[in-house]
């Protein structure tokens, strides 16, 4: 494998402003990639840019909210326009959840969290394949999910139904793109620390307690496992959903620090 194996290829990572974006811009540049950045406040987005440009690469930027469809569209329109030999990857990392119990929520709230986890990545990744299939460019689309698909977070329902979307949307996406030569995959993370040298959390030691492997994951953890899916090595590989989360899915815990069913004491 040479040392900047994606050398010549542009990358869309949405949410590439901070966390776990931020991350993949930087590994992904490291490996040679351009980027272009995405985030909702401009002044981050030229600091994305600043980090980027700084690692050999070429970068630009765009300020979006992914909770409107309408920009979304625009993103879009506007990275393809700025990439006249087209955009080779789309990572699409944005995320977020509203926490409370299912019957809180409003309808303002559902919308928006399905928005930005869900409609959004698809809006994007129709953009991009397109533009792939109409150059002819062999892309890769990798979409993040989250362990809470597999294994419930408490009070975020709507959150965990919308990247079980994403999960299922890339399933079916990589059926449709592969005989256009694109794979899609999908990164799960499980407990993740966003940023390298971030300051521990109060939800560290319950979460190391319930890792095997002893610690939270890293954002380079998953930026590791996003750059796999843009290797020339993995070609073959489409699809998939794979989970970052250092065997936490691999086992039922034996005793909880919760009583699962909170009315069974009272």
């Amino acid at each position: 494998m040479t040392q900047r194996p994606l050398e010549g290829k542009w990358a869309l990572v949405t949410g590439s402003t901070r966390g776990l974006g931020r991350t993949i811009a930087e590994w992904l540049a490291d490996a040679g990639a351009s980027i272009i950045v995405t985030g909702r406040d401009q002044a981050a987005v030229d600091d994305s840019i600043a980090a980027v440009t700084s690692r050999g690469v070429e970068a630009i930027g765009f300020p979006a909210d992914l909770s409107s469809i309408e920009d979304s569209h625009r993103l879009a329109e506007a990275a393809i326009a700025a990439s006249p030999d087209g955009i080779d990857i789309l990572v699409n990392n944005a995320g977020m959840s509203i926490r409370s119990a299912f019957w809180d929520v409003s309808d303002e709230e559902f919308e928006y969290q399905i928005n930005v986890n869900v409609r959004s990545p698809f809006v994007l990744a129709q953009h991009m394949a397109r533009q792939m299939i109409e150059r002819q460019i062999q892309g890769r689309i990798i979409n993040i999910s989250t362990i809470g698909v597999h294994s419930c977070h408490k009070d975020a329902m709507v959150y965990n139904l919308a990247k079980a979307g994403v999960e299922a949307m890339t399933k079916n996406m990589s059926f449709e793109l592969g005989p256009f030569g694109i794979s899609v995959n999908c990164v799960a993370p499980g407990n993740i620390a966003l940023r390298p040298g971030t300051v521990e959390a109060d939800w560290f030691p319950g979460a190391i307690n319930a890792v095997p492997l002893g610690r939270v994951g890293h954002a380079e953890d998953i930026a590791a496992a996003v750059r796999f899916f843009c290797l020339p090595e993995s070609a073959y590989t489409t699809g998939q959903t794979l989970l970052v989360d250092g065997a936490l899915g691999s086992y039922l815990p034996e005793f909880y620090t919760e009583p699962v069913n909170p009315r069974r004491h009272l």
